[in-house]
């Protein structure tokens, strides 16, 4: 079964598509998507996800990242300046299976050919598959069992407002629910709040 089609089969092959954030919502990207493409395939380890507007659940709810490589045939210079202005924003891919992934480009190599009638793009994709967005941590703090606010920490680490990886893809095991927020964790805190808040508008 896909997301993309809850009756479908994993033996169907659906149209690929590319969607890009604007800022208010996911918008088609404008452009035939030709050779050379690689599906999206995992990677054996967590990648950090650099995206500097993107959702705070895309740094902190995926333990399986995915990488993948688009290229893009656009119509016109228009299409092509349109999408580069949006490139370092979130993208959304669904692929030949009508699997939904939500992830940004680590690379984009613009090219014109052609004289300037041939507008393309190969892009690198490092992506977290969107079925795994609701799933719950797998990682549990070690030190909240029968703390007052447990029920409230796990609730926002599952969220993506508490951080439960370290950017070299380890575990975070200790929460410290007893310790002082310093200013820094605590603006942290509300830029990540403000994300989510940003995402559930749009979506």
């Amino acid at each position: 079964m896909s997301q993309q089609y809850v009756f479908g089969s994993a033996n169907q092959r659906y149209k690929k598509k590319l969607f890009l954030d604007n800022g208010f919502e996911f918008i088609e990207v404008n452009a035939r998507l030709i050779e050379p493409y690689s599906p999206p395939s995992p990677q054996p380890s967590l990648r950090e996800i650099k995206i500097i507007n993107a959702p705070s659940h895309i740094h902190h709810s995926g333990f399986s990242s995915y990488q993948c490589t688009l290229t893009l045939l656009f119509p016109d210079k228009n299409a092509y300046n349109d999408y580069l202005s949006y490139a370092g924003w979130t993208h959304k891919f669904y692929d030949e299976k009508g699997s939904i992934f939500l992830g940004s480009a680590e690379s984009i190599k613009p090219r014109v050919v052609e004289g300037g009638r041939r507008y393309t793009a190969t892009i690198n994709l490092i992506l977290i598959k969107k079925d795994t967005l609701g799933h719950k941590s797998r990682f549990r703090f070690q030190d909240i069992d029968g703390h007052w606010a447990q029920k409230n920490i796990e609730e926002m680490a599952d969220l993506g407002l508490i951080t439960v990886i370290t950017r070299d893809g380890k575990p975070v095991i200790y929460f410290r629910p007893n310790d002082f927020v310093t200013r820094a964790e605590f603006i942290t805190f509300l830029n990540r709040t403000r994300r989510l808040v940003e995402r559930m508008i749009r979506e």
